[in-house]
């Protein structure tokens, strides 16, 4: 049995003809729950089971919508709670291997206490060739001046669907550098919301993705500024080709009281075929006077200079293509923290593209 769900509404309607205003799929609400292993508990991280934890922040709120936010929350019967406490060694890292004929959820909590700092890496993978779809929830809690890296790598089949939503609750003097790295799948609804709640806070994203054959990517970027001379940074690079699509939401709320507060969005894609669709709404909110905010969106091809630089190097136009691509998304692999991981977005490249690392 399926049903229509409603994803990543754009926070102001605007024309329904631009088809932009939320993504609608077709899912089986029977999901089963798929928590995902832990390649160790690195010293500092005690791991729990639950959906909810005492603390003075809100609850976060959700990109994806409620509607969806809710299924996923409600489906994941246990859920897994990862407390952060003093400074990590070395980082947290969650994989999530998805079967053929999947159909599944996951809910986790990260909590970071007060002064923590460490970095959370979450990777999303699944069996060559499989088909099916994932869903991942997941909540951050930064107490006062807590430093988390959160970083969250794609690598799902050609044939996987997934929901991803990140959505975070800052305190005071707490700072969220936020990595996502979209690469496979077939149909993707992926998203963060933060909300700066604390005085000073400050969130970062650094978002790269490549879409390629007919693969759909709808992305849905909020952050909300609360408390008084927070800061964000919001960056998404990348590159669209053959038929695929993208669509990108880009949200910053200045919400009376956050005075002193500065946010900034970029986006960038780069546009490798006629045949490929790119939807972009960068949207600023201003509810308060003393704030600074800025955004922008670029949507190209290769230039002819561009183009003439590569080939008076002996590059032609495929692989100059290639390169600038494969850079696109190294920008971001580059602030993951663990080698490993940094290596296996390679390889997935390599395998994309044929050519060896």
């Amino acid at each position: 049995m399926s049903e229509q769900l409603n994803l990543n509404p754009i926070t102001y309607l605007t024309w329904h003809w631009m088809k932009i205003n939320n993504d609608t799929i077709q899912v089986n609400p029977s999901f089963s729950e798929n928590s995902g292993k832990e390649e160790k508990l690195p010293q500092g991280v005690r791991l729990s089971k639950g959906k909810t934890i005492e603390t003075e922040l809100p609850e976060p709120q959700y990109s994806i919508g409620s509607e969806a936010a809710n299924l996923i929350s409600e489906s994941a019967k246990e859920g897994k709670i990862y407390t952060i406490k003093g400074t990590l060694k070395e980082p947290l890292i969650i994989r999530l291997e998805s079967k053929d004929g999947c159909n599944e959820c996951c809910q986790q909590i990260i909590h970071a206490l007060p002064d923590s700092k460490g970095e959370v890496i979450i990777i999303s993978s699944s069996e060559e060739n499989a088909g099916g779809m994932t869903s991942l929830l997941t909540k951050f809690y930064l107490e006062e001046n807590a430093q988390i890296q959160v970083s969250k790598v794609q690598f799902l089949s050609s044939a996987m669907n997934q929901i991803d939503e990140t959505a975070a609750s800052l305190g005071a003097d707490s700072k969220m550098n936020f990595v996502s790295v979209e690469l496979g799948g077939s149909h993707i609804d992926q998203g963060f919301h933060a909300s700066l709640i604390g005085n000073r806070s400050d969130f970062k994203s650094h978002m790269g993705y490549l879409c390629r054959n007919d693969q759909y990517l709808d992305t849905n970027q909020t952050v909300v500024h609360k408390g008084k001379k927070t800061t964000c940074n919001m960056f998404t690079d990348g590159t669209i080709k053959d038929k695929s699509t993208k669509v990108y939401r880009g949200t910053i709320d200045m919400v009376q009281g956050c005075s002193g507060s500065v946010g900034n969005e970029m986006e960038n894609t780069l546009n490798l075929s006629p045949n490929a669709v790119e939807k972009s709404a960068p949207i600023i909110l201003c509810g308060e006077d003393d704030i600074s905010a800025e955004h922008g969106s670029t949507i190209g091809k290769l230039s002819k200079d561009i183009l003439f630089y590569f080939q008076s190097h002996g590059i032609d136009q495929a692989l100059a293509e290639e390169l600038l691509s494969k850079a696109k998304i190294q920008a971001a692999a580059d602030k993951i923290g663990s080698e490993e991981i940094r290596q296996e977005i390679k390889n997935y490249l390599a395998g994309i593209y044929g050519s060896e690392e």
